[in-house]
Order: structure tokens, then sequence, then C-alpha cells
């Protein structure tokens, strides 16, 4: 009985040893040797990020502020809100509308201050969206379909009244003489630029051609001494490969430069010189996601080469028509 219970003993003893860490044996400072134990870890799977979007988006009108409400599926993110006239509906609509901030996101409303009398509409992106064009805008999600709109008060609506009575009355109008009108494709400060440009040439085609001709613009702050190293490295690939229009080279230090975390005004200038080099490079779709994320910083020119990209676009799709 004795003979048994040992040897089931060492049986037991044996597999267990065999699922036991193996020791360690490294020499320690002394010459001796230290015997370590190291554990078994299991292995850790790497998990994807999950995908980031917008639950929730409202607003409405508090006295004369409009007040912004959203939530998302994680916070901490880079977001922006836009405002104007007209509805969202695509990534385009962002060219003709005001960015009002660009927050980080920390479950906070947002108030703006609109001038009274002008319905607008509302909307929320975030920025890694922006930049890669994977956004659609959803009612009650990331936009509002009806427009908020701050009513004047008893003293403004007067004088709004005043404004709007005509004295005397339009004359007859005769529909089939009227002159035919070209419609319009962007929006009125858009279209009279197209006006004035195109009044000696009256030729639509030799106007697209000359954006092709465009030069490029470069800020004044990269026009002074550089103030820290990434100005100064900003200044370098404009140097290099910008000025002397070696855009396919540019293209990647510029991406190698924002690849790092990067200052916002110099991360949104860095963005607006990609864009300009995409632009040179006929990539017009790609250019206007990058002057959109510099809209922010510097909203008067990105905004410009918005509009030259939208031209670009409409005018190659009337080409493939």
């Amino acid at each position: 009985m004795k003979k048994f219970c040992i040897l089931l003993f060492f049986a037991s003893f044996t597999v267990f040893a065999e699922d036991a860490a193996l020791p360690d044996i490294k020499p320690d400072k002394t010459g001796s040797e230290k015997v370590e134990y190291n554990a078994l870890k299991p292995a850790v799977s790497e998990q994807s990020p999950e995908p980031f979007y917008f639950t929730e988006f409202s607003v409405f009108v508090r006295d004369k502020a409009v007040v912004i409400t959203w939530k998302a599926s994680a916070e901490k993110r880079n977001v922006i809100l836009y405002r104007s006239i007209k509805s969202f509906s695509s990534l385009i609509s962002l060219t003709e509308a005001v960015p009002l901030a660009n927050i980080t996101d920390t479950g906070l409303p947002y108030i703006d201050y609109p001038a009274a009398g002008i319905p607008y509409y509302y909307a929320i992106a975030e920025e890694n969206q922006i930049a890669s064009g994977n956004i659609k805008f959803v009612d009650g999600k990331n936009t509002v379909s009806a427009p908020v709109e701050i009513l004047f008060s008893g003293a403004e609506a007067d004088r709004a009244a005043a404004y709007d009575t005509r004295p005397v009355p339009l004359p007859f109008l005769n529909p089939a003489k009227e002159e035919q009108k070209r419609i319009l494709f962007f929006s009125s400060q858009t279209e009279n630029l197209i006006s004035s440009l195109t009044a000696e040439k009256r030729d639509y085609r030799e106007f697209v051609l000359s954006s092709l001709r465009r030069d490029y613009y470069i800020f004044s702050d990269d026009k002074k001494t550089p103030e820290g190293g990434e100005t100064m490295e900003l200044q370098r690939i404009l140097k290099d490969s910008f000025l002397t229009q070696k855009w396919e080279r540019c293209e990647k230090e510029l991406n190698a430069f924002l690849s790092i975390r990067r200052t916002s005004r110099v991360a949104a200038r860095s963005r607006f010189y990609l864009g300009e080099v995409l632009f040179f490079q006929n990539k017009y779709e790609a250019a206007l996601l990058k002057f959109l994320t510099a809209q922010d910083m510097y909203p008067a020119q990105s905004a410009e080469w918005a509009q030259y990209c939208l031209l670009e676009l409409a005018n190659s799709s009337k080409q493939r028509k």
C-alpha cells in the first residue's frame, strides 16, 4: 500500500512540474547562481480602436443666444462646430459654412451669439472625419434639419419692418422677354469673382485654365525668422521643395512633418500648404479636405482655395458628362 501511495505521489508531481514555469538561472554580481521563476503571461490581443461617432445633436434658442449640445461615443476628441445659412448635406457644405470653434470635447455645451433675424443651421464634425472625408450629416446626430433664429426685439422688429416696406410697387414683368440668366453653381461671392475675372474673356474654359496657372500662397509667418524648431523645419521644407515646385517630394515631406503632433497654427499652415501641393497636382478632392481642416485658423485663405478646388471639380464633372 505504501509503495502504491509513493508511486501516485511521484506521478502527480511529474505532471505538475511539466505545467509549471521553468526556472531561469542567472549569475548575480557575486558570481553565484540566482534562480528566478518567470510566470507564464497570457498573450494580450491587440484590439483596433473603436470607430468614433456622434449619438445626439441639438440646438435651441435662449434669449439672444443659441445653445448647442451633443453627445459622442468618446470624449477628448477634437471637434469643429459649424454655422451656415444652408443645411448641411455633404462635405462640400462645409466650404460655405462658418467654423465657430475647434475645441476638445469635454461634454459641455457651446453657446453661439449669431445675428438676429437670420435662420441658421448648425453642425459638428470630428477632425479626423473631415481629414479623411468620411463624414455624413444626419439630422439629430451631427446636424439639424431645421434652422434656428434669434428673433428681433420690439424696437428692432419695427426697424426691420420699415426696411421691408416697398413704397413703390415693381413694374409689370414680362417673363417671356426677360434675359435668361446663367445657373449659379457657387455662392454669390464666388459668382461675382467669376464674373469679374471672365468679364473681358467671356470664355469659361479659359478662366478654368487660368486657375491652373495660379501662383502659390505663403503665409507671412513663414517669411519671418523662425521662432522655434518646428517653424524652422517647416521653412526648410518650403525652401527646398515648395518654392522649387517639387510637388511630389513636398507632399511626402509635409505628410512626414504632420505625422508628429505640432502646435495648432503650425499644423494648420502645414495642412494649407499640403492642400496647395495637392491642388497643383490636380488632386482637387484631397486638396479640398486639407483646406477645410485649415479653415478654423485661416478662414479667409482656406475658403478662397476651397472655392478654387470646387471650381475645378465642377469643371471636371462637366467634361465627364
